[in-house]
């Protein structure tokens, strides 16, 4: 055998190997495309790498499946087809967020990939802020007094994540009783501020008020590490509340809905 012909085959087994031609290394043997990326970089695709057991999971096959056959246009408004399933809130291999359907939307891949970047924070200039943000997710039945508690506790600059005040930024014409058109899209602009907070920000304190009467509810709209205030007055009192504010006559049956669920979830 020639050393030409020996050198060809030692070059074409070590590309087999991991698709890089040795001219693409360093001297050390890194592939040149992996030693230009920043250590950020390549510490989040480690993180990543963690939570590919997601896409594994027979669950995530039979949610993809559905989510593709149920939406048949990119989530993002582009127009185009869907090919990617995309988690609204990034999972960050949270089973309750993974494999929860009202969590996932079907996206064009570049409108994906798009979304993707600007989640991670590789989308603009600048580096990544660490921060020590305090979230709080307060909830509880209707009337139990969340929007009252957040007022009373937060402060000048926090950020507030409450459904009825993006709902008439939206467009409702009430304070409560909002369209069921208009529904869909108050959850999903709820979901993407809570998602937001995941990122880099320089928010220091956070509230998000919400119903949650489960705890899977609880685990999906707080984000790692937040503090839940669970406001479970008792439903009479919720009832004479609603009355006396004259809400709307369906807050009642949200009311005892709401404690029906709660009561369902702790056995």
């Amino acid at each position: 055998m020639s050393d030409f012909t020996a050198s060809a085959r030692s070059e074409a087994t070590e590309l087999a190997a991991d698709g890089v031609l040795p001219a693409d290394r360093d001297n050390a043997g890194t592939p040149l495309a992996v030693r230009s990326r920043s250590p950020r970089q390549r510490a989040a695709e480690d993180r990543r790498a963690e939570w590919r057991w997601v896409y594994d999971d027979a669950r995530w096959r039979m949610l993809r499946d559905q989510v593709l056959s149920e939406e048949p246009l990119c989530a993002a408004g582009c127009g185009s087809p869907p090919r990617v399933v995309d988690h609204v809130r990034p999972h960050r291999g949270r089973e309750e967020l993974a494999f929860d359907r009202g969590n996932l939307q079907a996206m064009c891949k570049p409108c994906h990939d798009a979304k993707t970047a600007r989640e991670t924070g590789f989308a603009g200039a600048g580096k990544a802020r660490i921060t020590t943000a305090r979230v709080t997710l307060v909830c509880g039945p209707p009337c139990s007094g969340k929007t009252t508690y957040v007022q009373q506790h937060a402060q000048p600059g926090d950020l507030v994540v409450d459904w009825d005040a993006i709902a008439q930024a939206l467009g409702s014409p009430d304070a409560h009783d909002h369209p069921p058109a208009l529904r869909p899209f108050i959850a999903e602009a709820r979901d993407a501020v809570v998602a937001r907070l995941e990122r880099r920000h320089d928010v220091d304190r956070a509230w998000i008020i919400a119903t949650a009467p489960r705890a899977a509810d609880r685990a999906r709209l707080a984000p790692k590490g937040a503090g839940v205030v669970l406001l479970a007055v008792d439903e009479e009192e919720c009832v004479r509340r609603a009355r006396r504010a004259r809400r709307p006559a369906d807050t009642m049956e949200a009311i005892e809905s709401w404690w029906r669920t709660y009561r369902a979830d702790q056995y």
